[in-house]
């Protein structure tokens, strides 16, 4: 699980990397929306690590 967790926080920086360098805004938008996604997927996955580590 924390290995899909890291697999998204890593998309995010490279997709915040490649928005810093986009030639227009609105690619810089939407490469910022796709990493806002991918952070939040990294969110959720490691909520649910979490809760079942508590299980246990």
């Amino acid at each position: 699980m924390l290995g899909r967790a890291l697999m998204h926080v890593r998309a995010a920086i490279a997709l915040r990397d490649c928005a810093a360098s986009a030639p227009s805004d609105i690619e810089r938008h939407l490469l910022m929306k796709v990493a806002a996604i991918h952070e939040a997927r990294a969110r959720k996955v490691l909520r649910a690590s979490q809760s079942q580590g508590r299980r246990r």
